[in-house]
Parts: C-alpha cells; sequence; structure tokens
C-alpha cells in the first residue's frame, strides 16, 4: 500500500513538472508561473549572445592592455570558450528546453565566479558579468524565482571574491557592491518587463476588442471559441452559438444618423451582456452582428437563452421616435449541427438568416430540413420542422413526447363529436400538436416550478401563447396560429392575451383549451401525481361558463362515455403543464 502511495505520489509530481516544462495550457490560461518558458526560445538565444558578448568583451579588455596579475592565458582561454558555448547555444536555441534555464543561468554564474577567481577577484573585468545575469534572471524568470536566482548568485560571488582579497574589509566592500548593483539591475529590469508585458497586454486586447461596444470583435471570438470547442471535445459537453442580428439596421442609420446608430449597438451589447451568465461570452463579428456563445448549454437551452434575449431587446431598446429595436437570432450547437467553429457560426448565420425571412423578430434553430423548406417555400417541410419543435418541448420539460399527442387526440374526438368535416378535425388535431410549442421561450426554472408563480413569472408564462403563434404562422398555418394565440382565453373575459369572451373566441381554441386543461389534470408530473380523471371531470363541470366554453367542455366529457370517439385512447404521461396553483385558478395549463 505504501509502494502505491508513494509511486502515485511521484508520478503526480512528475505529471506536474512535464506540464508546467511544456507550457501546457489547461482551458485557455497559461500558469503565470511558467511564462518564461513560452519565450524559451528567444530566452536561449539572449544567453548565446550574452556568453558570445561577455567572451569578445573579455578578449577586447586584454587586448586594450588590460591584463589581470595572473597574466593573460587563462582570461583569453575563458573567453575563448564563452564565445563557443555561446554560439553552440545560438545554433541549437530552438531545441534546448525551456527548464534548462535556470541550469543554464547557474552555469554562467559558476563561470563568472570561476573567472573572477582565476584572473585577480574583484579587479578583474568579468566582477561585471553578475550584473549581466542578473538583467537575464529578472527579465525572464518569474519574480520567486528571480529572488531566489539572485539572492543565490550574490552568496556565491562572495567566494571568490573573499577567497582572493587581501582583507575581510575589502571582499566585504566589493561583495556589497556586486549585490547591489546586482539588485539595483533586477529590480529595474523587472520594473521595465512589467511595463513591456503591460503594453504587450494592452495591445493584444485592442487587436481583439471592438472599440465602439467594448466586446470581443472577430479576431478575439475565433481565438476563444477554438478554446472552447475543445474543452467540449474533451469532456463531453454541448455547446451553443447564437448569431444575432439588429433588425433594419440600415433603416436606423438612414433616418437617425450612424452616432445613433453606434448608441443602438452599445445598448444591444450591454443588454445582452447583462443576460448573460459569467461563463457566456459576447462579440461584435460585423457591423451590426453579434455572436453569443453559450457554453455547456445544447440546442434547445439555447433557443431558450434566445428566446429571452430576443424578448428582452424588443422590451428594452427604443428607436428616437418610440418604436421597439428588435433583433433576429439564429441558433447552431455543437456537436450536432458542427464541430468545427467556422461551420457552426456559418450555421448560425443561415438560421438567423431564416428568422429573418420569416419576419425578424424571432429565433430560429439550425436545421437543414428548415432551411431547405423556406429556400423552396414548402409547407409540408415547414411544418415538419415545427413538429419537431413540439416534439423537442415535450423531451425537454417531461422525458417524453405524449402530452402534444395527447392533446391533440382529445381536440380532434371533440371536433369529431361536434360534427366538424374531417379535413377540420385534422387542423383542429395539428393545433392540439402544436399548441404550447412557444413554450420553448419560457425559462425552465418558470417552467418547472411546482409552486404558485409570481406577478412577474406568470407575465413570462403568458407570452407563451404568442410567441407560439409567431412560429406557427412562420410555418405557413395563419389559421392554427390563430388558433394557438387563443387558447388561453376565457368565457368569462379573464384570458389572455387579449381578454376575448364568450364567442369572440374561435371555436378551435376553445376545443384546445378544455382538451388542454383536461390533460394538464390527468398527467403526472415530476414534482406531484395527476389528480386523475374524476377530479378533471368535476373541475370542467364547476367551471363551464367561465373558464371553459360549456358546449365544448360537454362535449369532451360524453366523448369518455364512448371510448371509440377517442382514436386511438388517450395515455396519460407526464405533462409540461403547471398545477392550478400556477395562476391562482383552476385547471389551468399554466
Amino acid at each position: 500500500m505504501f509502494r502505491d502511495m508513494a509511486s502515485r505520489a511521484v508520478n503526480a509530481v512528475w505529471v506536474r513538472w512535464r506540464i508546467r516544462a511544456a507550457d501546457v495550457e489547461v482551458d485557455g490560461a497559461t500558469d503565470r508561473s511558467c511564462l518564461w518558458m513560452a519565450s524559451a526560445g528567444d530566452a536561449w538565444r539572449t544567453r548565446g549572445l550574452l556568453f558570445v558578448g561577455s567572451g569578445a568583451l573579455g578578449l577586447l579588455t586584454l587586448a586594450l592592455g588590460l591584463r589581470p596579475p595572473g597574466g593573460a592565458t587563462v582570461p583569453a582561454l575563458l573567453g575563448v570558450v564563452a564565445i563557443a558555448f555561446g554560439i553552440a547555444v545560438l545554433l541549437a536555441a530552438k531545441r534546448l528546453p525551456g527548464h534548462w534555464l535556470i541550469g543554464a543561468l547557474s552555469m554562467c554564474v559558476v563561470f563568472v565566479s570561476v573567472a573572477l577567481y582565476l584572473t585577480g577577484g574583484p579587479s578583474s573585468p568579468f566582477v561585471l558579468f553578475y550584473a549581466w545575469v542578473s538583467v537575464e534572471a529578472w527579465y525572464f524568470l518569474p519574480r520567486r524565482r528571480a529572488i531566489c536566482f539572485t539572492t543565490a548568485s550574490a552568496l556565491a560571488s562572495g567566494v571568490p571574491l573573499i577567497a582572493v582579497s587581501g582583507t575581510a574589509d575589502g571582499a566585504v566592500a566589493w561583495w556589497a557592491m556586486v549585490v547591489g548593483t546586482m539588485i539595483a539591475v533586477g529590480v529595474l529590469t523587472a520594473a521595465l518587463r512589467a511595463r513591456t508585458d503591460q503594453l504587450i497586454e494592452t495591445l493584444a486586447d485592442a487587436a481583439q476588442r471592438d472599440g465602439l461596444t467594448g466586446l470581443l470583435n472577430r479576431r478575439g471570438y475565433h481565438e476563444r471559441i477554438g478554446r472552447e470547442i475543445e474543452r467540449a471535445r474533451r469532456h463531453g459537453l454541448p455547446l451553443s452559438i447564437l448569431l444575432a442580428d439588429i433588425d433594419d439596421f440600415k433603416s436606423l442609420n438612414d433616418a437617425f444618423g450612424h452616432r445613433r446608430g453606434d448608441q443602438a449597438l452599445r445598448e444591444f451589447a450591454e443588454l445582452c451582456s447583462h443576460q448573460l451568465r459569467s461563463t457566456d461570452f459576447m462579440s461584435r463579428v460585423g457591423g451590426e452582428e453579434f455572436a453569443i456563445v453559450l457554453p455547456h448549454l445544447g440546442e434547445h437551452e439555447a433557443l431558450v437563452t434566445a428566446e429571452r434575449l430576443r424578448r428582452a431587446v424588443r422590451a428594452g431598446l427604443r428607436t428616437p421616435d418610440g418604436r421597439s429595436l428588435t433583433a433576429s437570432f439564429g441558433v447552431a450547437s455543437f456537436p450536432q449541427h458542427g464541430c468545427d467553429p467556422e461551420v457552426l457560426l456559418d450555421h448560425a448565420d443561415q438560421a438567423m438568416y431564416a428568422a429573418k425571412d420569416l419576419g425578424r423578430d424571432r429565433t430560429v434553430v439550425f436545421s437543414e430540413g428548415l432551411l431547405e423548406s423556406l429556400r423552396s417555400e414548402a409547407p409540408a417541410e415547414q411544418l415538419q420542422a415545427v413538429l419537431v419543435l413540439a416534439e423537442a418541448l415535450d423531451l425537454r420539460d417531461t422525458g417524453t413526447a405524449s402530452h402534444s399527442q395527447t392533446v391533440g387526440r382529445l381536440c380532434a374526438a371533440v371536433a369529431r363529436a361536434l360534427g366538424l368535416p374531417d379535413d377540420r378535425v385534422e387542423r383542429i388535431r395539428l393545433a392540439g400538436v402544436l399548441h404550447d410549442v412557444g413554450k420553448l421561450g419560457v425559462p425552465d426554472e418558470i417552467l418547472h416550478k411546482p409552486g404558485r408563480l409570481t406577478e412577474d413569472e406568470f407575465a413570462e408564462m403568458r407570452k407563451h401563447a404568442e410567441l407560439g403563434a409567431r412560429m406557427v404562422a412562420a410555418a405557413g398555418m395563419e389559421d392554427i396560429s390563430s388558433w394557438v394565440l387563443a387558447h388561453h382565453e376565457r368565457p368569462d373575459g379573464r384570458g389572455y392575451p387579449y381578454g376575448l369572451s364568450a364567442r369572440d373566441i374561435p371555436l378551435e381554441a376553445r376545443i384546445l383549451a378544455v382538451a388542454d386543461a383536461y390533460e394538464a389534470m390527468t398527467a403526472d408530473r415530476p414534482y406531484r401525481r395527476a389528480p386523475g380523471h374524476e377530479h378533471a371531470v368535476r373541475e370542467l363541470e364547476q367551471h363551464m361558463g367561465t373558464q371553459f366554453d360549456p358546449r365544448m367542455a360537454a362535449t369532451l366529457l360524453q366523448t369518455f362515455e364512448r371510448p371509440q370517439a377517442l382514436d386511438p385512447p388517450t395515455p396519460h404521461g407526464p405533462s409540461e403543464h403547471q398545477s392550478p396553483a400556477h395562476a391562482g385558478g383552476v385547471a389551468t395549463s399554466d
């Protein structure tokens, strides 16, 4: 056991050392203590030049007649060795590992100390090279290591000075001067390096930032999205991209000037940024186009986020003449819509332009089928795309796709019992399947809340009818769109979104209301068991004429007396509908 523990500890230390030595980047953030490794090639070239320069300087001092007491042979030999070593380092700079730099600097200190001892001590010109080593240490090493290295160098320099000096006082004086010079040069070098790093970071940040909004620009986006996708791939996590474009932006510039257009861009960037999580990031990738990256979110969660942003823009931004400023959003997700950053951005771009084609101020998730249908104007394909969204809503909220289908069958049964034509029965069945598709824009914390909603939460929930109506209308189903829009209206005028009453509510919307409510009361949810059929029957009977159309409610109840009217029988599974407590009323689907 102890052997295994020791082995694991050794392996952990070895791996950590190798990571630091190789300057491994973890999640896009390089360890500050390893910054000097990133310039190892430059450090080795500098080291080689210093060796060549010090050797040449030593030979020059000999040529000028400055000879140490011990003669010129040893200094000349040291100068030649220094030049040869420096040339070798220059030739091999690209291949030498960064973690050898400390060893090379230590060897320099030893070399200078030996040269100092052999050439006469304090009077030797080699004493100046301690300052050269200090400059290199403070420039290429992190601060802690530079301090440790300078301390070790100061101690090492005292050995030859004391050994060759005739008096202790003289040695201490020379040593104090050398150490003081090393410290002064080191502090100055560190200050210059800090200023240089700050300038480089400022320039790098300016190169990656949009000057108008302060967001990342296209270059900054591409640099960061690559890291985010690599992280998502490494950990098997989803990632989504929203591409947002401000609608009719050219008209805004033409009508009110470019200064007002710039202000709108800043306001849009600020509003969206405040709605995002700390892990998300936003970039301006075009004139009025913005890319928003949502790590860890799949396409359905990204759609919810996009809808929240879209509604916030419409509610919070105005043109100078008081009109709402709107935006269209396209959604593409990793890995289902692509694994390459450029492909994902292109697919989000296609989805965003599809949103423009569908009338602006909406969100579209990338889908080859949907885009093909828009290009070919094929209603069947558009219908299929919306049906996929309805099924995705059921799967997102309940884990099954039964709720919408069940409501559709109940609607068809009521329509058939009313004697409506077959083609109209099928349209009402389709309306039942699509009635709640707008809830894709409702945040999870509201949609899944088991208790009573607050006023603000209920206001957010009530928007789903309007959103669903727009999504259905975009697929070319204007009749069904009007039914979806009105399926939460009530005969007593207390419904939404327009407070219609009695016969002002379309017949099909009244059918949707009773079918939807019955399904909500007879389907289990993760946080409670369904009240059941008997409870639902009592509620429908009790609220005829107020919450439910009496004729539609009675017809639905009659269909349960003739099971053959339900084609096929209605299975009851989990539903995404909220409990009656949410609205403070009875049998509401919100």
